[in-house]
């Protein structure tokens, strides 16, 4: 019984102080979390609802890599660019952060300049980085939205329908010139949207 009753007081008693501050460290960290979740989630939604969207061109990609899961891999017309047909900044390396300003030319947005930072205007400039440039200065970027996430089994209906130049895609663009997939259209009509959770 003397064993039982030392059990219930240590019990009964309050928590040492080392309990409580390390209570408290648990909870600031899944604060901490939640936070930069919550961050990561308002900056996606923010970017897909931006006002500037443009409209890419997809080009075919060699069939013995299309199909990698449940995505499909996605090249643009202004995946390759001709530095000197281009007005703006020149000499771009491999590596190289790059900012392209497109025009809008019909139903689809074309590269009309080439720029190191984002400039000052409000135009439509996607921001990529440079893969690597050929020795006729034909800049090979990347924008980060190469690739896009589709429902299982659709994938290659989707690779054929990219190879005959049917698809193109609305990319939303935000401040920074930041890419985000908002559309994936075939012949003009959406058949893919991002949603924003």
């Amino acid at each position: 019984m003397n064993l039982m009753n030392t059990v219930m007081t240590r019990l009964a008693a309050p928590a040492p102080r080392t309990a409580y501050a390390f209570a408290l460290a648990v909870f600031i960290v899944f604060l901490a979390q939640a936070a930069f979740l919550t961050s990561m989630i308002w900056d996606r939604a923010t970017l897909l609802q931006s006002d500037k969207v443009v409209t890419l061109a997809i080009e075919p990609v060699d069939p013995r890599d299309l199909f990698r899961g449940d995505y499909v891999i996605l090249r643009y017309e202004i995946s390759q660019l001709e530095e000197n047909g281009l007005p703006g900044d020149d000499g771009f390396e491999a590596g190289d952060e790059i900012h392209v300003c497109l025009e809008e030319q019909g139903a689809l947005w074309k590269p009309a300049s080439l720029h190191r930072a984002a400039p000052e205007q409000d135009a439509a400039c996607i921001r990529g980085n440079v893969d690597y440039a050929d020795a006729e200065r034909r800049l090979h970027v990347t924008y980060g939205i190469e690739s896009y996430f589709i429902p299982e089994g659709t994938g290659r209906d989707l690779e054929d329908q990219r190879n005959e130049g049917r698809l193109t895609a609305r990319i939303a663009l935000g401040g920074n010139g930041t890419p985000a997939i908002k559309t994936l259209l075939l012949d003009g009509e959406a058949i893919h949207e991002e949603t924003l959770f």
